[in-house]
């Protein structure tokens, strides 16, 4: 009786020991997203007070909520805004844009590398080096934030260029 106890006892730690070694040789990320792929694609932003961004690009990458748009340009009332590469995530509508950033508005025209966006509120944000042209005039600085309503720019370290 006491050999066929220790023997029952025995068996279920040797169980649970090869399936606790099968279970960490498996990814844990096992979980699948599904991945979109979708070319030449425009996509259309409502808010409560009518159409608020028109979005185009190249390509559009979609996981999950994520999105991920090559040669994307952001289009609304108050401006237009053109990148290599536009992160967005559909719930917040929050994201960055990478590679040769272009922003206008009002006959501003504002260049970087990197921006963070919030397209709800309308707000830009850049730490990699800035330059801005408004009437002949080119401003250049460290980093920037520019709010779409009302129109205000912010350059840190500004240095002017009169033309």
């Amino acid at each position: 009786m006491l050999k066929s106890s220790l023997l029952g006892i025995l068996t279920v730690l040797v169980a649970y020991t090869l399936k606790t070694y099968v279970d960490s040789s498996e990814p844990r990320w096992k979980k699948e997203e599904i991945v979109n792929l979708i070319e030449g694609v425009t996509i259309r932003s409502y808010r409560k007070n009518g159409l608020e961004w028109t979005i185009k690009g190249h390509r559009l990458t979609a996981v999950g909520r994520d999105i991920r748009l090559t040669e994307g340009e952001l289009f609304s009332k108050d401006g237009i805004v053109r990148a290599k590469e536009v992160y967005l995530d559909r719930a917040t509508g929050k994201g960055e844009l990478v590679g040769d950033v272009v922003l206008l508005s009002e006959g501003l025209r504002v260049e970087s590398q990197h921006v963070l966006m919030d397209l709800g509120k309308g707000e830009f944000t850049g730490h990699q080096g800035v330059q801005a042209f408004e009437k002949g005039n080119r401003l250049q600085g460290e980093s920037f934030h520019l709010q779409l309503r009302p129109l205000k720019i912010i350059i840190s370290k500004a240095k002017v260029h009169i033309e």
